[in-house]
């Protein structure tokens, strides 16, 4: 039997017990008074017959075991019953869930205070923030005013045209601003070419009344000379070849420029022929070998047409024979053109 059914049962029995109690102390009263109105007199309990005296414990127990029995069978049967073991269920469910939602609730009071304390470190960082980014902003404008006025003032009229009229003195000066020693026309010389073969395929022909006369090519001498109009320059066979120049003088070479014309103005629009990697070697005389290099460069044709480029070893001596060599062009496989190599420094005089 469970726990409530007992607590229930002796409550019961208890109240049971009390009501026949009672019940048999009311009859024996009755049978005195019954037994005084007969006599004449009242008789006291030491005087009462012997079966009045065992009657009221006999039934007093009788009863009592009788209400008992009832009861607890009652009470047996009705926890056993299918209702009180789902009530019993629905309570252990209960008591379960009364578990997970405390543990539940703990689980968000503690979320609750986490969140205050980041609440409060953030508070903290906000204001510091807020403090850094005002300066910044004041940084910031300060140098964007101060980069507005420089640019404002390298862009005035007075220097706009000060820009321009560079540009156009230094286009002017042979589009370099530089002395060319290697040209012709100051003193400059083709002296060979080693074994490089000329390309003279597609080259205009001298005619006179129809007839062929002779082949019209230029020759070596146009890589040492002012003209790069598209077809003045110097065809040789193959990817790879040299040349062998004379300078006005002794020269301090500091650097050389190599030029090709544009594709914007290429008969093609490509430029092909144009030199990729090339070398520039400093020469004691036409048979020299084993000369000075002063770099290996290379030539890009996607960029300006006139390129510039400083010596990678610094001479230590003055050369008046330069050579240059053409490693590779920059795709064309039949032939490879140069129009002008241009040689700066300083002469010594």
């Amino acid at each position: 039997m469970s726990q409530p059914s007992r607590e229930f049962n002796i409550d019961l029995n208890c109240f049971i017990f009390r009501l026949v109690a009672k019940y048999v102390n009311n009859l024996m009263s009755v049978q005195n008074a019954y037994c005084c109105y007969n006599s004449g007199s009242c008789v006291s309990g030491n005087r009462s017959a012997w079966y009045c005296k065992l009657i009221k414990p006999f039934a007093f127990c009788l009863i009592t075991a009788m209400l008992a029995m009832s009861v607890s069978h009652l009470c047996d049967k009705y926890s056993a019953s299918n209702s009180f073991r789902a009530i019993k269920a629905d309570l252990g469910n209960l008591r379960s869930h009364m578990s997970t939602l405390s543990m539940e609730v703990k689980g968000v009071i503690d979320t609750r205070d986490n969140l205050k304390y980041k609440l409060k470190e953030l508070g903290i960082v906000i204001p510091k923030m807020s403090e850094a980014i005002l300066k910044l902003r004041n940084d910031v404008s300060e140098e964007m005013g101060l980069h507005t006025k420089t640019l404002l003032k390298a862009l005035s009229p007075e220097n706009v045209r000060d820009m321009v009229r560079c540009e156009i003195e230094t286009y002017d000066a042979d589009k370099t601003g530089m002395t060319d020693y290697a040209l012709e026309t100051s003193g400059g010389a083709i002296l060979s070419t080693r074994n490089t073969e000329t390309y003279s395929a597609g080259a205009p022909v001298l005619t006179l009344f129809g007839m062929p006369l002779c082949q019209q090519q230029n020759t070596p001498r146009a890589v040492i000379q002012s003209g790069v109009l598209p077809g003045e320059c110097w065809a040789f066979k193959g990817t790879s070849g040299s040349v062998v120049i004379q300078l006005l003088g002794p020269v301090f070479v500091s650097g050389v420029s190599l030029e090709h014309i544009s594709p914007s103005i290429s008969p093609t629009g490509e430029t092909t022929t144009a030199p990729k990697d090339f070398s520039v070697w400093g020469l004691h005389d036409v048979d020299d070998r084993e000369g000075f290099l002063f770099g290996e460069f290379t030539y890009d044709n996607s960029g300006s047409a006139v390129q510039y480029f400083e010596v990678q070893h610094k001479p230590k001596r003055y050369y008046d024979i330069v050579e240059l060599k053409v490693h590779s062009n920059s795709g064309n496989h039949e032939y490879t053109c140069i129009y002008r190599i241009r040689v700066h420094g300083s002469l010594n005089r």
